[in-house]
């Protein structure tokens, strides 16, 4: 459960600051594609680490 609301708290908080970023700068949606896409690769990382590493692990 944390894994999830992890990955969609990333995906949204990042896509809400690349369109912030979008519309201060001018630009297309580069922003928002680029937060989005680091936001799915943060949440990944979380879920690898939620069911593959144990408590012991780094």
């Amino acid at each position: 459960m944390a894994a999830a609301s992890t990955m969609t708290g990333s995906v949204l908080g990042l896509g809400a600051m690349g369109y912030f970023i979008d519309q201060k700068m001018g630009w297309p949606q580069y922003g928002v594609l680029t937060g989005a896409l680091l936001g799915v690769v943060i949440g990944m990382y979380e879920l690898y680490k939620a069911l593959y590493m144990k408590d012991g692990d780094q």
